[in-house]
């Protein structure tokens, strides 16, 4: 069995091939996991009721329904049916990693402080590629190209992650959350909030816009559920930070521009800087407006779609997750679709408000853009966390029952004796 700081070792590494599935030279390093996915079979589910393995299973036949549909329109794909199943891979993983976690004692805050050093370390990792630009050649140098992007120049950069862009910007905003968790839970304090959070927050300057539209919802939330606690300080930070920002605004402009030239500047910090102009400009919510234009709206495909999800040509292109979703299936099956997910962890989302409602709401924000609540960084690492949850709650009432179910036993021993 191993020691503590060893099954720490060993959380932090597979969080960290988990959530950030670097591509490297050697082959994607997510695929090492996968014998791991077998781990729920060989503890026969244990601390995972029936009921909630309805769920996922049930996400897989629905996609099933964007198969079929995908092949009477013929477009002929998978790809709903590879993200269910991923889904289902996610969570199985995650299994396995909370049965080496609970034989060492490992709670859910140790679980979602690794997962925040992962990202600080990513974070800090692109921070000294931008420092230190060999040092992006190098690490690129053990990764493989992914996507369209050419990630040994130009502004975005990915860390270790297996790509950049609006998915990697997302994991941000989602990390920060966790951070204010930890701290509203006295695990890390107030040098380490600050430490943390500003490493996160600089560092998506040089990953994607994204995240930017989604703090604001990080703090209106940290706020809500903790406004009696940490009201002054909540408003200290809405109050001080933009003003400061905005006041020193054309100071922080020059030495971007003199550090890095105007056109880093126009891409990272220009439409920040520029106020609702600088956002309208920016384009991004134009984008999105007319992703979500495209939808079903015929008959049959408003009930089964037309079974696009991505990965095959279709006129008009939409990267929106809700719009892939309803033209995957259809605005019936969609929307069973959403739900299922939730339902699975509704035993936990309530219990722990602010952690899991705010990252599902960012999450659902960001569907809007891409389909980032059931793919990507942040949907791995909300996924994993929710798991854990669930089965450490299930796990004590398992105990409990086992005391109790001990003391039965003593006590009818007594009384025979």
């Amino acid at each position: 069995m191993l020691p503590f700081k060893s099954a720490k070792l060993y959380i932090l590494l597979f969080s960290m091939v988990y959530i950030l599935n670097p591509y490297t030279i050697l082959g994607p390093l997510a695929l090492t996991l996968l014998p791991l996915a077998i781990t729920p079979f060989l503890y026969r589910f244990k601390y995972l009721e029936t009921e909630s393995l309805a769920f996922p299973v049930l996400l897989v036949l629905l996609s099933l329904v964007g198969v079929f549909s995908s092949y009477w329109h013929g477009i002929g794909q998978l790809v709903h049916l590879k993200v269910s199943i991923s889904v289902l891979i996610y969570i199985f993983l995650a299994y396995s990693a909370f049965v080496v976690a609970i034989s060492r004692s490992f709670t859910f805050s140790d679980l979602v402080y690794v997962c925040l050093i992962v990202v600080f370390l990513n974070s800090l990792i692109i921070l000294a590629q931008v420092s230190v630009p060999t040092l992006r050649g190098v690490v690129e140098n053990f990764l493989v190209p992914s996507g369209n992007v050419d990630w040994t120049q130009g502004f975005r950069y990915r860390g270790l992650a297996s790509g950049g862009g609006a998915s990697l910007s997302v994991l941000i905003p989602v990390s920060l959350v966790l951070v204010l968790h930890l701290y509203a839970e006295k695990y890390i304090g107030l040098v380490k909030l600050i430490t943390i959070s500003s490493v996160l927050v600089l560092s998506m300057f040089f990953i994607g816009r994204t995240g930017f539209v989604l703090i604001p919802f990080v703090f209106l939330s940290f706020f809500f559920f903790n406004i009696r606690q940490y009201f002054i300080k909540v408003l200290v930070i809405f109050s001080v930070t933009p003003t400061l920002f905005f006041i020193f605004g054309d100071e922080i402009k020059s030495f971007i521009v003199g550090k890095y030239g105007v056109d880093f500047y126009n891409y990272s910090f220009g439409f920040f800087l520029g106020g609702l102009d600088g956002l309208k400009s920016e384009g991004t919510f134009g984008v999105i407006l007319e992703f979500l234009r495209v939808m079903p709206t015929t008959l049959p495909e408003v009930l089964i779609g037309y079974g696009f999800y991505g990965g095959s040509d279709f006129y008009p292109w939409t990267d929106s997750g809700y719009s892939r979703m309803f033209l995957s299936v259809g605005y019936v099956f969609g929307v069973m679709f959403y739900l299922s997910f939730f339902m699975m962890f509704r035993n936990v989302i309530f219990v722990k408000k602010f952690l899991f409602l705010t990252i599902g709401l960012l999450l659902l924000i960001a569907e809007t853009k891409e389909p980032l609540l059931f793919s990507g960084y942040a949907s791995r690492l909300y996924i994993m966390l929710l798991v854990f949850a669930l089965l450490e709650k299930n796990f004590e009432r398992y105990k409990m029952r086992m005391n109790k179910s001990e003391f039965s036993t003593s006590s009818h021993r007594l009384k025979v004796f």
